[in-house]
């Protein structure tokens, strides 16, 4: 509900105690008793904790948890004025990008979130024609079948055309798809464990297996070399008598 974990537990304490003292809901939440005042101090701003003087005492007491669905619709509005200001900002933004004289020629992208965005940059390839060889074993393991079907629907909308040599343990999948021209080779063939893409003057490479990593290289002399092998591989792999 975008509570930290100790503001949860403050909070699931308070649910629990109703009316009591910083004191009773440290003790509790299992919480520290100086961080209580501050985790108090921010339920506060949010609206889900209220206070008061009785006597001598501060007792603090806990609000409707249905509070929690406002929070979330306050967060929903601030994410969607984001949106609209960074769409604002975006074109400036990639012109200062695509303006600066010195770029790094190999970026890596650590874990799958990492390896996510660089295959989100795939998308925005300038030739709509990329090259892929992967395993698709390694990368099943990797993304979810939702989480493939929705990057492979991405990618058919932007128009971008795959050519994919693969291995895949339980062989060649059936039928054709209408962005994606695919031959299967046996692993005893032609391994392939990683996930590698050659586009405009770029080839990015994933490690699907053991530590999660990309790696992106922009330099046309290495593009250029990538895509003659994949080409090569791919006029073998086409020939009828081939296993596909």
């Amino acid at each position: 509900m975008g509570l930290s974990e100790k503001e949860a537990r403050v909070y699931l304490a308070a649910l629990e105690l109703g009316r009591t003292t910083a004191e009773k809901l440290a003790t509790h939440a299992k919480v520290n008793r100086s961080t209580t005042y501050v985790q108090l101090e921010s339920l506060m701003k949010m609206g889900l904790m209220s206070t008061y003087e009785e006597g001598k005492k501060t007792y603090f007491a806990p609000e409707s948890p249905t509070y929690l669905k406002r929070i979330l619709e306050l967060k929903r509005g601030e994410i969607t004025t984001r949106e609209k200001e960074l769409d604002v900002l975006l074109p400036e933004l990639t012109h200062l990008f695509d303006g600066a004289e010195e770029k790094p020629l190999v970026r890596f992208f650590m874990g799958k979130e990492g390896v996510a965005n660089m295959r989100e940059q795939i998308l925005e390839a300038k030739d709509k024609n990329i090259l892929v060889l992967h395993s698709f074993d390694s990368l099943a393991v990797v993304f979810t079948e939702q989480e493939r079907d929705e990057y492979s629907e991405k990618r058919s909308k932007k128009g971008v055309m795959a050519r994919v040599i693969y291995n895949r343990a339980a062989g060649a999948f059936a039928g054709d798809l209408k962005s994606t021209d695919r031959h299967c080779v046996p692993e005893s063939v032609l391994k392939v464990t990683n996930d590698i893409v050659i586009f405009d003057n770029k080839v990015a490479i994933a490690n699907l297996q053991g530590t999660l990593f990309g790696v992106l290289i922009e330099n046309a002399q290495i593009s250029d070399s990538m895509r003659s092998i994949f080409e090569f591989v791919w006029g073998v792999v086409s020939k009828p008598h081939k296993n596909k």
